[in-house]
C-alpha cells in the first residue's frame, strides 16, 4: 500500500495533483562527532561542517533533567555503534516544531547507514526495543526504510525486548561526580586509587578546552575534570563573556573535541590540583597516540610550568613542542628563536639581580603596622601615619548605609565588592574567592585577611571606591630567606 502510495505521489495522481516533495538535501558521506540522545546526532563533513540530523521515522525515549525508562541505554547504544565512524546519511524529511523560548526550531530527519552492508541505525535500535516507530499520519513523509522498521518493530514487541519487556532497565553503578566544585576535597582521597591503577579505562563526556575535559572512568564510576599535564591550549571563547578567547583557542577545542568526545580512551593521571580537584594527567586517545603530544604537534599547544618537565612524558612534550616551533605552526607563528633566547637570558639575569642583597645606603625605613599574619614570614600590613584607610571606611559606611539592593546580589568568584566583616559587623572592600550554597568566603583588600560571610553580608562596591581607583591598602610582605656566609679563614 505505502508503495502504491508513493507511486501515486510521484504521478500526481488526483489526490496528489498538487503534492509538492519536500527538498531535501542530497546524500552525503560524513562522520559521527557526538550523539545527542538515542535518536539524534551530530555528523561532520569532509570540511568539517556539522550538521545535526534526529533518525527518521523512530521516537527513542527523551533524556531531559529526569530521562523517561531506557532513555540513557538508547543514547549509550547509539554511541557504541556509531561515534566516530563513517555513515551514509540521506536526509529524507523536516518538522517545524515550538522551541522551549516559544521560537520554531526546525529538525532535520535522515536515514544514517553505516558499515558496508548499510545497515540502517534506526532499524538497529528498533530490534533492539530502544525505540518505537512513529505513527505518520497519511499525508506526512515518512522514512524509506518504514516496512522494515515495523517489521522490526514488531519481532521487538514479541521478543519482549527492552521498552517492550514490561520492566524497567537494570540499574548501573552510581556514578561519583568528582568534577564539582563542592568535590575538591573528595578527590584528594581518590588520587592514590587512580595512580596506581596505571592507565584507566575512560569514555570522554564534555570538552571544556584543547586541554581540559571531563572524563568518566569505567572502572571505579568516577566523572572527574582532566587536565593534560604539562600542557597549555589557548583559551577559547566562552559563552558567558563577550571576549573572544584567544588564538587558535577554538581551533584547538574543535580538535579535541573531534579527536576524543564521547570516545573510549586511556587516562593516566599523575597529581592533583589541591585547589580545585582537577586531575592532571595524560590521554590516550583510541588509536593509541598521546593527545598532548598531537596538541604539541599541531602547534595548537605549548608546554606549561615545571610540570612538563617532572613529567613521565617530559621528554616526548619537549620533542613534540620543538617540532611544531621549527615549523612556524599556530601559536609558533610568530616564534624566534633568538628572541626568545634573549628574553630567557634577561629574566635570567632579573632572578640573579634579586638574590643580590640591597646596599645599605639603598635601603629604605618604613614603619608599619600589622594587619595579619598568614604564617611565620608571610603578613600584611599598613604604613604607619597612612589616613588614607580611615577616610575610605568612612566612605564605604556612607555607601553601605542604605537598604540593600532591590535585586538579589550574587557575586561571582573572583568578583570585588563589599563584605560585611562578622567580628565587627564594618564594610570593608573584599574579593569573592569562593562560593557556597549561599555563602562567600572573601579576601579583604585593604586588611589581607579572610572570612565566611552569608549573602545578605555582600553588596555591590560603589566604582568610585574600586581598586582601579584607589589600590589594595594592605602591603603584602614576606621576610626574605636568611643569607649563610660560608666559613673564612680570617
Amino acid at each position: 500500500l505505502r508503495e502504491a502510495e508513493r507511486q501515486a505521489k510521484a504521478g500526481r495522481l488526483r489526490l496528489w495533483r498538487e503534492y509538492v516533495p519536500p527538498q531535501a538535501a542530497s546524500e552525503l558521506l560524513a562522520r559521527v562527532v557526538e550523539v545527542v540522545s538515542g535518536d539524534t546526532l551530530v555528523v561532520a563533513d569532509a570540511a568539517n561542517n556539522e550538521t545535526r540530523y534526529s533518525l527518521s521515522s523512530i521516537r527513542c525515549p527523551r533524556m531531559g533533567r529526569e530521562p523517561e525508562p531506557y532513555a540513557a541505554e538508547a543514547k549509550e547504544a547509539l554511541r557504541r555503534l556509531l561515534i566516530g565512524k563513517k555513515v551514509r546519511v540521506t536526509p529524507e524529511y523536516h518538522r517545524s516544531f515550538e522551541g522551549q523560548g516559544g521560537g520554531v526550531q526546525e529538525r532535520l530527519f535522515a536515514a544514517v547507514l553505516f558499515d558496508k552492508a548499510d545497515r540502517n541505525a534506526a532499524e538497529v535500535l528498533v530490534a533492539e526495543g530502544l525505540a518505537s516507530v512513529s505513527k505518520h499520519g497519511g499525508a506526512e513523509e515518512r522514512s524509506a526504510h518504514y516496512d522494515a522498521l515495523c517489521d522490526a518493530e514488531a519481532d521487538a514487541i514479541a521478543a519482549k525486548k527492552g521498552m517492550h519487556s514490561g520492566a524497567p532497565p537494570k540499574k548501573g553503578a552510581a556514578v561519583t561526580d568528582l568534577s564539582l566544585p563542592a568535590s575538591k576535597e573528595r578527590a584528594k582521597s581518590f588520587l592514590s586509587n587512580f595512580t596506581r591503577g596505571g592507565k584507566l579505562r575512560g569514555v570522554v563526556q564534555y570538552v571544556l578546552s584543547g586541554s581540559r575535559l571531563k572524563v568518566l572512568l569505567l572502572k571505579d564510576h568516577c566523572l572527574v575534570t582532566l587536565a593534560l599535564v604539562g600542557v597549555r591550549c589557548p583559551a577559547c571563547a566562552r559563552r558567558d563573556s563577550p571576549s573572544s578567547g584567544e588564538s587558535f583557542g577554538d581551533e584547538a577545542l574543535a580538535a579535541t573535541r573531534g579527536f576524543c568526545l564521547q570516545r573510549e580512551v586511556e587516562v593516566e593521571i599523575e597529581s592533583v590540583n589541591d585547589k580545585t580537584g582537577v586531575f592532571n594527567g595524560t590521554l590516550t586517545l583510541p588509536d593509541k597516540r598521546n593527545l598532548s603530544l598531537v596538541l604539541l604537534e599541531a602547534g595548537l599547544a605549548s608546554r606549561f610550568g615545571a610540570a612538563a618537565d617532572r613529567s613521565v612524558h617530559a621528554a616526548d612534550l619537549a620533542k613534540s613542542e620543538g617540532v611544531a616551533k621549527a615549523a612556524g605552526l599556530k601559536v609558533w607563528e610568530d616564534y624566534s628563536e633568538e628572541a626568545a633566547a634573549e628574553e630567557a637570558a634577561a629574566n635570567a639575569a632579573a632572578a640573579a639581580s634579586e638574590m643580590e642583597p640591597i646596599p645599605d645606603a639603598q635601603k629604605q625605613r618604613v614603619e608599619l603596622t600589622l594587619t595579619e599574619i598568614a604564617d611565620g614570614a608571610h603578613f600584611y600590613a599598613h604604613v604607619a601615619g597612612d589616613d588614607t584607610v580611615a577616610r575610605l571606611h568612612a566612605k564605604l559606611a556612607s555607601a553601605c548605609a542604605g537598604p540593600p539592593p532591590a535585586m538579589a546580589f550574587e557575586p561571582k568568584v573572583g568578583a570585588v565588592c563589599a563584605a560585611r566583616f562578622s567580628q565587627d559587623n564594618e564594610w570593608y572592600r573584599a574579593k569573592v574567592t569562593k562560593r557556597d550554597k549561599g555563602s562567600y568566603t572573601v579576601f579583604f583588600l585593604d586588611y589581607g585577611n579572610c572570612d565566611v560571610v552569608s549573602a545578605e553580608r555582600v553588596r555591590p562596591l560603589d566604582p568610585t571606591l574600586a581598586p582601579s581607583v584607589l589600590s589594595a591598602q594592605a602591603v603584602e610582605c614576606r621576610l626574605p630567606p636568611p643569607i649563610v656566609h660560608e666559613p673564612s679563614s680570617e
